[in-house]
């Protein structure tokens, strides 16, 4: 049975509300396994992904980068508090790893297996993190933006990157692709990409529904990308 409850944490000056969820019927510790947002703020949409993550065995946690009751209600909300975060990607960056050590300490959870999944802006969260050098498993990132965060951050990446894409992303263009490749291969990550022909941004996504900005659910990109993904967390947390 999956269980789903609220998760609160404070830290950096405010309250964070997320979701965790996991299945009762397991016994002992287990991965875990982040959800980053969307532009929007935590949703029903990363809930249900956590709940399906926890069918899969793991601990899932549907993380709050924006802080408690901060959700868009429109676009316009929407690019507003993404676009706070964007100002100051060590702040970003900060709510990432609080969000990780809270977790860490829940009594389900196996701090030495952690990884992160992200959809759009949370796509490049995902990366931000694995980007910070920090001890985690993988990181996934969801039809994401690819821009580096612009920190003094050198070392090698530890986490294995997964990048699931479409091709005519308008958000990532292939250039993008291509760059992002070149900067995980100087930082010596283990880094693999499946990009997707005919498809552009927000591909998860039941309600994407604007062709004309590039922007539109792809079930076979769905389902192919949630695939890749659970085979990936298999071999990283099996390792």
């Amino acid at each position: 049975m999956i269980t789903t409850q609220e998760f609160s944490y404070k830290g950096l000056g405010q309250t964070f509300q997320g979701v965790i969820a996991y299945d009762e019927a397991q016994k002992g510790k287990r991965p875990v396994v982040m959800v980053s947002h969307t532009w929007v703020g935590q949703s029903q949409f990363e809930v249900e992904k956590a709940e399906a993550l926890a069918e899969q065995g793991y601990l899932a946690f549907a993380i709050d980068v924006y802080g408690q009751g901060k959700r868009a209600k429109d676009a316009t909300e929407a690019e507003e508090l993404m676009n706070e975060m964007l100002a100051d990607r060590q702040e970003l960056l900060n709510r990432l790893l609080l969000a990780m050590a809270e977790i860490k300490k829940h009594e389900l959870a196996d701090a030495a297996q952690v990884a992160i999944i992200g959809f759009c802006f949370g796509g490049k969260c995902a990366l931000d993190l694995a980007r910070s050098g920090v001890n985690i498993k993988g990181s996934v990132c969801f039809h994401g933006i690819f821009d580096p965060p612009g920190l003094e951050q050198e070392e090698d990446i530890k986490a294995r990157i997964l990048v699931l894409h479409g091709w005519e992303d308008p958000l990532a263009f292939p250039k993008d692709i291509v760059a992002l490749g070149y900067e995980l291969t100087e930082r010596n990550a283990i880094w693999e990409m499946d990009v997707f022909g005919h498809t552009g941004h927000a591909f998860t996504n039941p309600n994407a529904n604007a062709p004309d900005q590039g922007m539109m659910f792809n079930p076979l990109a769905n389902d192919r990308s949630w695939l890749r993904m659970t085979h990936f967390f298999k071999e990283i947390f099996a390792n």
